[in-house]
């Protein structure tokens, strides 16, 4: 024990390292905040108001060319959100904006021969409303979108890339240079050239070596030849600087051998010398040049060398900048490697690698181990202490630096990153570098070069589905905007963040002795036997028979368990799961649904499944109504029917009277919100109606009557022989706020009430109502909408008494998160779905599956039981449905990973938030028939072959897991950490305690030879 005490105590100090360094101190006076962005990614209107094609629309047209495919014809639309996109700056409170100029909407061919009126106009009205809100541009000429009608003549690679670029640089100064103080040239030249021209990754996608350096040679002189016909002809009047903007990893040694130290130094000479020792010193790196025509020798089939400058050039190109701007987004180790073939990266003779002890920028901990998005903040001020040290102390701005995530609007991970290179900085000033800006890379989300959509990377979240492309700020827009204003560190800055620490952390620990693990499944899902020995028809099957399932699909057959229970049995045996939720098929023990038909057969059946359940000490837990009502109900009605309350009662009675001997907990009705709304409302599920307005909320009503009266049939006539408990499986989504409006936090809390609350408000409040909000929007919404009451019908008092508290426990199931964001709509037509004045999306973080409607969140759970414990008296509670589809036969780690951070966030909620839930139901038992998408899910811990006549049952993956989880009553992953964690500990104790010894030795045998 005292081992494990030392060794988390170490864990703790060599964790608090990183970030330790972290200053807290203001930035100069003089110091500017921006942030940066750039016109293909952002702009759209690829073809509007005469802009002519650039390389990169060129390259989008092929969508292998784009990660996720897609293009940037529309983008965030920035071309007509000017206004917004200002106003979002000004929110920021930063002082300049950096952007782009589109090359191809000011001159559609390239040249000054045409120049568009429209472009110059849109710019014009760009930098005068940034200008009108004390906004400054600091605009780029070039970043990689040259006119697709230079490329066709050569591109970058044409001698005459030099003269184009010269006259359009000179039309911008002349255009926009009497309001515009701070200019690029062109953004990040290494990377256009090498992406560009060798690799092919990005546009023009060529995939010619012996290109590169020839491009890099033109961009050189074309900035040059930019630089000094400002400073010639337009700097006297204008008074404005230029400088270029190079992208820079920080590149260290892997190790401290010589070879891996010089393969670090050619890094960083070829990445950041190409460019920057001409502009500084005159000429190509000594290093650069010897180590191409060094591996271009005669053995070697084509002779390289880099370009050469002349005199002349030389002595144009020293010093044609007023400063520099750096981008840096990464630190990378560098090794020694051989690489006899030919290019960029290949003639620098390395390998690059990412450092993997430094904390991983994710969205979850577990996402992508081998990341290379790693918190290593020191990289940029080793930068920038470097570039001061080498070029003389020149003028820094840092003008791109952010971090690429999935998207979602609580981006600590962006926060981290932000503070800590941002502090950074701060530390590069300190250390003599003078740095006199910095900017985050980017303002909103845009189509990110060859990543497209898939990459995220503004401080603004732009929903790109939506045809108006809205903003909304994200976490990190707000945490910035603090920096902004502070202009530097204090403690709040530095702890500040998007959610609490332990949302995202696994915790080690066991559920509660008593805790109850188990498996579901339902009748029609599994059961077939449709109509076997006298079993009645439910609307299920009429529904499937009209072929409203997937490729005309049914459950006439299913996983046959009507035939097969005992095969199931032996299954949930192999798991060692404590109990088993199934359901009843309603039809089968009362074929027209009501006890004047009583089917033996369908009873017999049932009493055999619990019999041998029980034989194997596994606890029945049984649903009363899992969907499939009675054809016969139905065609009176179905739930519509105020007169099947009564039957579904008696139908209870019948179940309570045959099985409740044996079965100590019974779930009424499960997910009515499901049966209402898909079933009455959009007429997706059974039986298939549409009236989304009134029908559904009529049906939700006698669905909680009828559970309120099987309950009180129970609790009069059962409870005190039987001892069991009666609860309802009730759909709970997680809703969270879009952003951190109040109007969206009051609106997420309306969604849950509209969600589970419509149902749950009666029975566990204590009002034995309906929740008021609902009572509110929907009554309002009806009177505007000319209906003489509310469409929510009403409980009468009576009606209210019974409800409350009429269930011995709550069942959750729980599969979805949502964001929710407040959109009032006075005016909509009646309907459930725009009752509550709401819009729900999901996080794009959230990893998606083969389901359409469903993401993975793990804490979207631990949200849902911290919030029915809030407001429903923290009932008992058994998570009676969770889990994930996947398209896996056999083996499936997805849904092991799923299990485990589900269950995990379940701890925490009995752990740490008190909420009492005694028992997790895994869904499902095995693979079976998922409603209207037939067979097509795939939810079981089980594989079932559906072409086979047995059905054959195949444990997966999951299964293994699971019911090692269940031994370990919910710790097998933790076991597994912590002694991972020890074990490698312990080596770091032996390597440092050897090293030590060494040292001692060291110091013994030079005493001796004194």
């Amino acid at each position: 024990m005292a081992v494990r005490i030392h060794l988390l105590l170490l864990i703790i100090v060599v964790h608090s390292s990183f970030g330790a360094d972290n200053v807290l101190e203001k930035f100069p006076l003089s110091f500017v905040f921006g942030v940066s962005s750039s016109a293909f990614p952002t702009e759209g209107s690829w073809d509007t108001e005469g802009k002519g094609p650039s390389i990169w629309d060129d390259f989008t047209q092929n969508s292998s060319n784009i990660h996720g495919n897609g293009d940037a014809k529309i983008a965030p639309d920035g071309y007509h959100n000017v206004k917004t996109d200002v106003q979002l700056l000004k929110s920021l409170g930063v002082s300049h904006y950096k952007f782009s100029l589109s090359w191809p909407r000011l001159l559609p061919t390239g040249t000054t021969e045409r120049v568009n009126d429209k472009g110059v106009a849109y710019y014009n009205e760009l930098i005068d409303e940034l200008l009108a809100n004390d906004i400054q541009p600091f605009i780029t000429l070039h970043h990689w979108d040259l006119p697709l009608q230079l490329q066709n003549l050569g591109g970058w690679a044409n001698e005459s890339s030099v003269t184009w670029f010269k006259e359009y640089a000179d039309l911008c100064f002349k255009t926009f240079g009497d309001r515009v103080k701070t200019w690029i040239t062109i953004e990040d030249p290494v990377t256009l050239a090498y992406k560009g021209y060798e690799t092919g990754e990005h546009a023009p996608g060529l995939k010619n070596p012996d290109l590169v350096y020839l491009v890099g040679h033109n961009l050189i002189r074309a900035h040059a030849e930019a630089y000094l016909i400002y400073r010639d002809t337009y700097r006297a009047s204008q008074n404005g600087q230029i400088g270029i903007a190079l992208h820079c990893d920080w590149f260290i040694p892997k190790t401290k051998s010589t070879p891996d130290r010089k393969a670090a130094e050619r890094a960083i000479t070829f990445h950041l010398g190409w460019f920057g020792d001409p502009l500084f010193k005159g000429d190509y790196p000594a290093l650069m040049t010897h180590y191409v025509a060094q591996r271009n020798r005669p053995e070697h089939v084509v002779e390289r060398k880099l370009p050469e400058f002349t005199d002349h050039e030389k002595s144009r190109i020293k010093g044609a900048l007023d400063f520099l701007a750096v981008g840096h987004f990464k630190t990378k180790l560098v090794s020694a490697k051989i690489n006899p073939e030919q290019g960029f990266l290949k003639d620098q003779d390395l390998l690059l690698e990412i450092d993997v002890s430094y904390p991983k920028l994710e969205y979850r901990p577990e996402t992508n181990p081998d990341s290379d998005k790693r918190l290593m903040g020191f990289g940029l001020r080793d930068l920038l202490v470097y570039l001061t040290r080498t070029y003389n102390s020149p003028a820094i701005y840092v003008t791109a630096n952010g971090l690429e995530t999935c998207g979602t609007l609580q981006d600590q991970d962006r926060i981290d990153y932000i503070r800590d290179y941002s502090n950074h900085v701060l530390q590069a000033i300190k250390a003599g570098s003078d740095v006199r800006g910095y900017f985050v890379w980017s303002l909103i989300d845009g189509f990110d070069w060859n990543h497209g959509f898939s990459s995220k990377t503004g401080l603004h979240f732009v929903d790109m589905t939506a045809r108006d492309r809205p903003r909304y700020p994200r976490s990190s827009a707000t945490f910035y905007r603090l920096l902004v204003e502070n202009r530097g560190f204090d403690d709040r800055l530095l702890n500040y963040r998007a959610y609490a620490k332990d949302r995202d952390e696994f915790y080690e620990g066991r559920f509660p002795e008593a805790f109850l693990w188990g498996v579901a499944s339902s009748a029609y899902q599994i059961e077939g036997g449709w109509n076997a020995d006298g079993k009645g028809v439910s609307i299920w099957d009429t529904f499937a028979h009209s072929n409203k399932i997937h490729q005309a699909q049914t459950g006439d057959v299913a996983c046959d368990s009507y035939h097969l229970y005992q095969e199931d049995v032996k299954l949930l045996e192999n798991l060692g799961v404590d109990f088993y939720r199934f359901s009843i098929a309603w039809t089968r023990i009362l074929p027209d649904g009501t006890t004047a038909n009583i089917n033996q057969a369908g009873i017999d059946y049932y009493n055999r499944l619990i019999d041998a359940l029980l034989t194997k000490n596994i606890i029945p837990m049984a649903t009363l109504f899992h969907f499939d009502l009675p054809q016969n109900l139905e065609n009176y009605g179905g739930w519509k029917n105020e007169s099947t309350v009564n039957i579904f009662g008696e139908y209870a009675r019948l179940c309570f009277e045959k099985f409740g001997d044996r079965i100590k907990y019974w779930v009424t009705i499960n997910e009515p919100y499901v049966i209402a709304w898909l079933g009455y409302g959009l007429g997706v599920h059974a039986p298939g109606f549409i009236e989304p307005g009134d029908g559904v909320y009529q049906v939700g009503h006698n669905l909680i009557r009828s559970h309120t009266r099987a309950y009180h049939i129970y609790k009069d006539n059962f409870k005190d022989k039987q001892k069991g408990m009666v609860g309802i499986a009730l759909s709970c989504d997680c809703m969270e706020p879009l952003t951190a409006s109040p109007d969206d936090a009051i609106a997420a809390e309306r969604a849950v009430h509209f969600n589970i609350g419509w149902f749950a408000n009666a029975i566990f409040s204590g009002s034995g109502d309906y929740p008021q909000v609902m009572k509110k929007f929907i009554g309002d919404k009806s009177r505007r909408q000319g209906f003489a009451s509310s469409r929510l019908p009403e409980f009468t008092d009576a009606e209210k008494i019974l409800n409350n508290g009429s269930a011995d426990f709550l069942g959750v199931n729980h599969y979805i998160s949502h964001l929710v964001r407040n959109r009032p709509n006075p005016d909509s037509t009646p309907s459930y779905e725009f009752d509550g004045d709401l819009e729900l999306t999901q996080d794009t973080c959230w990893p998606r599956t083969g389901a359409y409607w469903m993401t993975v969140n793990p804490w979207g759970i631990r949200r849902s039981l911290a919030w029915v414990k809030e407001h429903y008296y923290n009932p008992l509670i058994i998570i009676t449905e969770n889990g994930l589809n996947t398209n896996s036969d056999i083996h499936d780690p997805a849904r092991i990973d799923y299990y485990k951070f589900y269950t995990n966030e379940v701890l925490k909620a009995i752990k740490l938030d008190g909420v009492r839930v005694h028992g997790y139901t895994a869904w499902s038992l095995m693979d079976n028939l998922e409603w209207t998408d037939g067979y097509t899910l795939k939810f079981g811990l089980y594989h079932v072959d559906f072409s086979s006549p047995n059905r054959t049952r195949t444990p997966r993956s999951s299964a293994r897991f699971f019911r090692e989880f269940i031994v370990q009553n919910g710790s097998a992953k933790s076991s597994l950490h912590l002694a991972v964690f020890e074990l490698t500990l312990l080596c770091v104790l032996y390597a440092y305690f050897m090293n030590l010894f060494t040292q001692c030795l060291t110091i013994s045998d030079k005493n001796n030879k004194m």
